[in-house]
């Protein structure tokens, strides 16, 4: 799994998480921001905080494609 370089809003990590579980990354783009704003109570005990780390977690280890 690695950063996907052409499908990037920021580090490109939900990019290369969509192209490693073949789905889209606007949907996995969509569930950070449920889970980072907690949108109808859909955070299942993740604070934005823990979100945010988890992302830049991500950031720091996969490598870029």
């Amino acid at each position: 799994m690695t950063r996907n370089a052409n499908d990037k809003w920021l580090g490109g990590v939900l990019g290369g998480i969509a192209r490693a579980l073949g789905t889209s990354s606007g949907l996995l783009r969509g569930l950070f921001l449920v889970f980072f704003f907690g949108v109808g109570g859909l955070t299942f005990g993740i604070s934005s905080g823990a979100t945010l780390v988890i992302y830049l977690i991500f950031w720091m280890t996969l490598g870029k494609s």
